[in-house]
């Protein structure tokens, strides 16, 4: 008899345990949802981008086209990079010396990863650029900003300067139809020595950059004159820039894109 009281009493305990713990469970359904909402939100605010300080790139870009700083404000405020192309003539160099070296450093230094600049160098000249729609290489790198120096040296001699100023417009029209955010700048090739007809080239396109409304990059302000034999101390024996040259060119450049 006892030995059946003691059954009946565990097997009555044991109900009760199980009952308890159901109920307990039951009453309580918001406790394992809690903390996987606090992690999900932790990890939203680490993963956060910082916030960009606008203002303070686009004070550096002061002299640019107001095309151009409306396009690195976008494109600041959306985390993304603004990009520069350098497209031109032998004359602007290659990636190991040209242009590109000195301005790539300059603009990091003040734009860190916010401007980007590649160069585009193109040995024919402006005739054979439209024939053979060059400009689709340029389009590919859905470039910014544009500074072009329209392959003049290439043309000197070979192309009349009215064809010249026909084809830079058609360069220009057929790229903005692919990339209309895009802002084209003008600029001359280097100065050289004893020139008879390029200093003629040139001032058709600085001319037609002041037609057009075009911001027009006047380096040879820098340079001495044509007529001047020390501009020879700046260039190489095929007239295109030396180490010199290019850090003359690059300087005036940087401070037309770096306002201090």
């Amino acid at each position: 008899m006892k030995t059946l009281i003691v059954i009946v009493l565990t097997l009555m305990l044991a109900a009760v345990l199980v009952f308890g713990n159901l109920h307990w469970n039951s009453s309580s359904p918001e406790k394992t949802s809690t903390p996987a909402i606090t992690n999900s939100d932790t990890n939203t605010e680490a993963e956060a981008e910082p916030e960009i300080d606008t203002e303070y790139y686009l004070e550096f870009a002061a002299n640019w086209p107001e095309e151009a700083k409306e396009q690195l404000e976008n494109k600041l405020n959306s985390n993304k990079t603004f990009k520069i192309i350098l497209l031109g003539s032998n004359s602007i160099g290659s990636d190991s010396l040209g242009l590109q070296n000195y301005l790539k450093e300059a603009l990091s230094e003040k734009y860190e990863k916010h401007v980007e600049l590649e160069s585009i160098v193109y040995e024919n000249t402006t005739a054979d650029y439209v024939l053979n729609n060059e400009k689709e290489k340029l389009v590919d790198l859905k470039p910014d900003m544009v500074i072009f120096e329209p392959f003049l040296l290439n043309d000197n001699n070979v192309v009349a300067i009215p064809d010249t100023i026909s084809n830079i417009s058609s360069i220009m029209e057929e790229t903005t139809a692919d990339l209309p955010d895009v802002t084209f700048i003008l600029q001359p090739p280097n100065q050289i020595y004893d020139a008879n007809l390029y200093p003629m080239q040139v001032a058709a396109l600085q001319e037609y950059a002041k037609d057009q409304n075009l911001t027009y990059l006047n380096h040879w302000e820098v340079w001495p004159a044509g007529n001047d034999v020390t501009v020879n101390n700046y260039l190489n024996a095929d007239a295109r820039p030396n180490e010199s040259g290019f850090k003359l060119w690059s300087d005036y450049l940087s401070d037309y894109l770096i306002s201090e």
